[in-house]
C-alpha cells in the first residue's frame, strides 16, 4: 500500500495560525501572528510596492479562506522505486500551496523536499531574488483570487525497471532541431513540447529555499508545481517526474542573482475539457561533477553513462501515447553542463538517443553555447542514413574513447562511417 501523508497535523497547526491572524493588519500584526520578523515580506513591499496594495485587507485573509478548504484526509505519496500518478484539483492544489505559505503544512522527512514558506517570509537577510520569488507566489494568490483555476495538476514518476541493453535498441534516431543561441524554453518555438526541467534531485531544488536558476525560476512563475514537493520523495537514480497543468502565471527578468518579478502572464497552452492546462515539464537531475574528476574519460565510464541514459530515458518516456501525441517534441538544453561541469557534447548525444527510444524528436536550446551548427549536421547526417539508437550508442562507446569533447562528435562520425561534410564557415 503506498505511503500516505496525514492533513489532519497541516489543519490542526493551522486553527492556531488562524486565530492569530485574526484581525492582523499590518507588518507588526505579522510578526506578532508568527513570532519572526517577515523581514521577506517586508522587502518585497519596498522593492514591490504595488504588493502592499489589499495584502492586509484582502489577500491574507483569501490565503487563510484556502487553507482552511484543505479536507482532513490523507495524500497519496508517490513513493520512490514504482511508477505511479497522482491527480490533483487545482483547488487542493491551492489550499496546499496556502497551507505552505502560511508554514503550517511540514512534512518530517529526509526523503522529502522541504515546503514551508518561512525561507521567503522571514530570512536573516532578504536577498533581491528570494524577494522576486515571493512575489512571483504572491501574486499567483492575487490572480487565484480574481479567478479560482480550473482542471487538474497531474503529477507522474517514471521508474524504469532494470537496465535496457541500449546497444540493442533498433529505433531511429529521430530528427533534431536547434534554436537560435540565447534563446530559452519560454520562446514561441518550445511552445508545445514538453519542457525539461533541469532539476535538484529534490523536486523544486532551492525553490523555496535560495536557488534561483531554471528549475527554481519554472517553479516560481508556475507556482502549483510546487505542489508536488509535497508529494514525490526525492529521485532515485532511475527515475523522472513528469507533471501536467503548471499554468505560468508571470513573467520574470533575469536570472539568478539579477532575477526579478517582471510582469502578470496568461499563459497561452491550450485546455483539456476540464481546465487542465496542456503545458508538462519532465524533471531529470543530473549527476554533479563539481569538486571531483570530470574529464570526458570519467564521464564515458559504463556506470556513470548508463546513469545519465537511463535518466533521460525515464524523463522522455511517455506517460502514455496520449502524451506522446500531444507532446511529441522535447524542448531541453545544456541538461548539467553548467555548474556541474557536465560534458556538453556527451549530454546532447545521451539525450538524443533517450528521446528517440521514447518515440519523440529533441528542439536542443544550447543558449550561450556554441554546439548549435555541429549538433544540427550531425542529426542530419545520421537521420539521413538511417542511424538507431542503438547504433548511436555502439559508436559513442567504441575504444579508444575520445579524450576531449570537441573529439566526440567526430568519434562517433568515424564510427558510424558517417563522414561530416564540408563546413560551410570554412
Amino acid at each position: 500500500m503506498a505511503r500516505r501523508i496525514p492533513l489532519d497535523a497541516a489543519l490542526t497547526k493551522f486553527n492556531a495560525v488562524q486565530k492569530r491572524l485574526e484581525g492582523v493588519a499590518d507588518l507588526v500584526g505579522f510578526e506578532q501572528a508568527f513570532g519572526q520578523c517577515p523581514t521577506g515580506l517586508q522587502a518585497m513591499f519596498t522593492v514591490y510596492q504595488d504588493s502592499s496594495r489589499n495584502f492586509f485587507t484582502h489577500l491574507l485573509p483569501f490565503i487563510v479562506d484556502c487553507a482552511s478548504r484543505l479536507p482532513a484526509e490523507e495524500l497519496k505519496v508517490l513513493v520512490q522505486g514504482r511508477t505511479d500518478r497522482l491527480f490533483l484539483s487545482r483547488e487542493m492544489v491551492l489550499s496546499l500551496l496556502a497551507h505552505m505559505f502560511l508554514c503550517t503544512l511540514t512534512v518530517v522527512d529526509d526523503n522529502m523536499p522541504h515546503v514551508g514558506f518561512d525561507c521567503l517570509l522571514f530570512p536573516r537577510r532578504p536577498a533581491r531574488q528570494e524577494v522576486a520569488k515571493l512575489r512571483m507566489f504572491v501574486h499567483y494568490f492575487e490572480r487565484c483570487r480574481q479567478e479560482m483555476p480550473k482542471g487538474e495538476l497531474r503529477i507522474y514518476r517514471q521508474a524504469r525497471e532494470g537496465r535496457q541493453n541500449w546497444k540493442d535498441s533498433t529505433r531511429p534516431l529521430l530528427a533534431m532541431d536547434c534554436a537560435p543561441p540565447m534563446t530559452g524554453f519560454e520562446d514561441p518555438s518550445g511552445n508545445g513540447c514538453l519542457h525539461a526541467d533541469f532539476a535538484n534531485k529534490f523536486l523544486g531544488g532551492g525553490v523555496l529555499v535560495g536557488g534561483c536558476v531554471q528549475e527554481e525560476i519554472r517553479f516560481s512563475i508556475c507556482p502549483e508545481l510546487c505542489a508536488a514537493m509535497v508529494v514525490c520523495p526525492y529521485m532515485l537514480d532511475n527515475e523522472a517526474i513528469t507533471i501536467v497543468g503548471g499554468e505560468q502565471f508571470c513573467s520574470y527578468k533575469g536570472y539568478g542573482r539579477s532575477l526579478e518579478f517582471d510582469a502578470n502572464y496568461r499563459d497561452p497552452s491550450p485546455k483539456d475539457a476540464d481546465g487542465t492546462v496542456l503545458v508538462a515539464i519532465t524533471a531529470m537531475d543530473a549527476l554533479d561533477f563539481r569538486h571531483q574528476d570530470s574529464s570526458v574519460s570519467r564521464q564515458l565510464q559504463e556506470p556513470l553513462l548508463l546513469r545519465e541514459l537511463e535518466k533521460a530515458a525515464a524523463a522522455f518516456a511517455p506517460v502514455d501515447e496520449a502524451a506522446l501525441a500531444q507532446w511529441p517534441v522535447i524542448a531541453t538544453g545544456n541538461w548539467g553542463c553548467g555548474a556541474f561541469e557536465g560534458c556538453l557534447q556527451l549530454k546532447a548525444l545521451l539525450q538524443w538517443i533517450a528521446a528517440s527510444e521514447g518515440r519523440r524528436k529533441l528542439l536542443y536550446f544550447p543558449f550561450d553555447e556554441n554546439i548549435g551548427p555541429d549538433l544540427s549536421r550531425l542529426s542530419q547526417d545520421l537521420c539521413a542514413a538511417g542511424i538507431t539508437a542503438g547504433q548511436l550508442f555502439a559508436a559513442l562507446t567504441t575504444p579508444p574513447l575520445p579524450r576531449s569533447p570537441g573529439e566526440i562528435f567526430e568519434h562517433v562520425r568515424d564510427n558510424l562511417a558517417v563522414r561530416s561534410p564540408p563546413d560551410p564557415r570554412e
